[in-house]
């Protein structure tokens, strides 16, 4: 073969049939991964939304979600929303009663309160971040026992102080935040 010796042929052959095989292994591992993104992108979420100041909306694939929730994924601190509309005071939340929504994990008292759970109406306002803090166009961590239930919304805030400050106008620390929130999620969401 054109003074080629034989040896270099066959390596030849099996080079080349390693890069085929190679070319296969990438092809399957690119559409492995594909279809990993893509199960990833569609969420698992009941809804994905994001939780806005008079109320939430559906996300879109791309919208950003801001919500506040501690490293296992649990929203108010593993307090019941329910419990704050229903008791007026935080329940504690049960780890075998949840559901999930607007990228939280929210925690029950009781597999009622799951059934009773609309999203947009009872998720908290401002994904669960310091309402007062929002309206100055700020985030702030939230403590799940410094609430206020402000014309159907939940709120919580930083400390009893800020409370206090959010009680003195709600109607303007309000609409504040209201304002404010969209560009905090624009500008930390994911």
């Amino acid at each position: 073969m054109c003074g080629v010796p034989a040896r270099y042929v066959v390596r030849t052959r099996m080079h080349v049939r390693g890069l085929r095989y190679l070319r296969g292994v990438m092809r399957r591992s690119l559409i492995l991964l594909l279809v990993v993104i893509l199960a990833a992108c569609s969420g698992s979420s009941k809804s994905s939304t994001t939780s806005g100041g008079g109320g939430s909306t559906t996300a879109q694939p791309t919208e950003k979600v801001l919500v506040n929730v501690d490293a296992a994924g649990v929203a108010l601190g593993g307090f019941d929303p329910m419990g704050y509309r229903q008791f007026n005071k935080p329940v504690t939340g049960l780890p075998e009663h949840t559901t999930k929504f607007g990228g939280a994990t929210y925690q029950f008292s009781s597999a009622d309160h799951i059934t009773q759970f609309s999203g947009a109406e009872h998720a908290p306002a401002y994904g669960g971040y310091c309402a007062y803090a929002a309206s100055m166009g700020r985030l702030s961590p939230a403590d799940p026992l410094a609430f206020e239930v402000y014309e159907g919304k939940l709120l919580v805030f930083t400390n009893e102080e800020f409370r206090d400050l959010f009680k003195q106008d709600p109607a303007g620390t309000s609409a504040k935040a209201d304002a404010a929130w969209p560009a905090l999620v624009a500008e930390h969401g994911k």
